[in-house]
């Protein structure tokens, strides 16, 4: 099947400088763990998979070989670890996404896992409603995934009219493309056809969206490695039979890792965030509306914290301007692994303003999602973390939120 065509973008760049700091500013915020049991925790995606209102939580444990869902209890319980299952056995497991595969309006989930394992196991939630009990979750392989590349995130989504599972890995054999989701996943002789659009050495971050404004979703995602690497998106070309452009929006000589899609600066244009190695957060600001011009902004990170790993956007502070919040990997103590930026209303972007959240507590943290977990009228922050030595051992925080102060002062 045909793959994608490469098209450079034109970038206006603009680096701006920053005075470095001594250290991340600012008080800790309370972490809650929602859980701290096993070994790896990589990522955190939410759906509500109860039908209650609530927010859940799926979580791949890549070293515990195992995924897990786990239900918000409520208001009152929410600062309490949460009630929780194994709903597979999932080695080496980088990605857990929520997705309806068989239409029964119940969620079910799909694990994507790389290392040895190299395969995406498909998690049928149970019919009867109890999510709780594993025993009724169902779990299988997605025909044809094994060992054709080590699968690292996927999303559902519909694209001109059909239902599909937007997969993408790092190499060997590193790409991105989708599984056309069969009327009847659940069962043996179930069609998973395999359409690949690019090749890639190391995909970290997808989301569909419309990038060109015309109307129908495009793929944007990031390449952290390889000859392809950069923030890219696929156009969309009106058929999932056509080959799909590959724009490249910038990076091409730099190691992007997650990224997110927000109108920055509220000028009515969606922007790219990214992280990239060593210690960078990069706005490619949007130019215009055709998702082909982009200005390039970088803030380098203050000293004592970790490398980049990813990056949210929110109103932390309530002020009415979107503030950054930045998770680190290789934050070794006293180094700090989480903290966020402060937008200033009117001065550039390497003049925002850096503050605590994590203290020294965490090594290797990964994506964020910003949310009010507590219903206290504020952003929480809810990620995860795999390394820190708890007891002597290097098994890490787990699943957990930090608890937003400010809007309490």
């Amino acid at each position: 099947m045909p793959l994608s065509r490469l098209v450079t973008l034109t970038i206006a760049s603009l680096i701006l400088p920053i005075q470095a700091q001594p250290s991340v500013p600012g008080d800790s915020w309370n972490r809650h763990a929602i859980d701290d049991s096993s070994n790896g925790a990589d990522g955190v995606k939410l759906g509500d998979v109860n039908n209650d209102g609530l927010l859940d939580v799926v979580t791949g444990w890549e070293q515990g070989f195992v995924t897990r869902i786990y239900t918000h209890p409520g208001m009152d319980r929410v600062t309490e670890k949460w009630p929780s299952t194994e709903i597979g056995r999932t080695p080496s497991v980088e990605d857990a996404v929520w997705v309806d595969l068989n239409g029964d309006e119940y969620l079910d989930v799909v694990s994507s896992c790389e290392g040895k394992e190299m395969a995406m196991y498909l998690h049928f939630a149970p019919k009867s409603g109890e999510i709780l009990d594993a025993s009724q979750w169902t779990q299988k392989i997605l025909p044809g995934s094994k060992d054709m590349t080590r699968w690292m995130f996927a999303q559902p989504v519909t694209l001109n009219d059909q239902r599909l599972l937007v997969a993408a890995s790092k190499d060997p054999n590193g790409t991105i493309g989708f599984w056309r989701i069969p009327s009847k996943p659940e069962t043996r002789r179930s069609n998973w056809q395999w359409t690949p659009l690019a090749k890639a050495g190391w995909v970290m971050s997808i989301f569909p969206r419309d990038m060109d404004g015309d109307g129908d979703l495009d793929i944007f995602y990031i390449d952290r490695k390889g000859p392809f690497r950069g923030a890219r998106w696929l156009e969309n070309p009106g058929s999932i039979q056509a080959p799909w452009i590959n724009r490249l929006i910038g990076g091409s000589k730099m190691e992007q890792l997650f990224g997110k899609l927000v109108d920055l600066d509220g000028d009515g244009l969606e922007d790219v965030l990214s992280t990239a190695k060593d210690r960078k957060v990069i706005w490619w600001r949007r130019l215009d509306p055709s998702g082909l011009k982009w200005e390039e902004r970088v803030l380098e990170y203050p000293e004592n914290t970790g490398r980049a790993k990813a990056v949210a956007a929110g109103d932390l502070d309530q002020d009415g301007l979107l503030d950054l919040v930045i998770t680190c990997e290789s934050a070794v103590p006293p180094k700090s692994g989480a903290f966020w930026i402060r937008q200033i209303k009117g001065k550039p972007f390497a003049s925002w303003q850096f503050r605590g959240m994590s203290g020294p507590d965490g090594v290797k943290y990964d994506r964020i999602e910003l949310l009010d977990l507590d219903s206290d009228g504020d952003l929480d922050v809810l990620t995860c973390e795999e390394q820190h030595v708890v007891e002597g051992v290097k098994r890490g925080l787990g699943v957990f939120w930090y608890e937003n102060p400010l809007g309490n002062r």
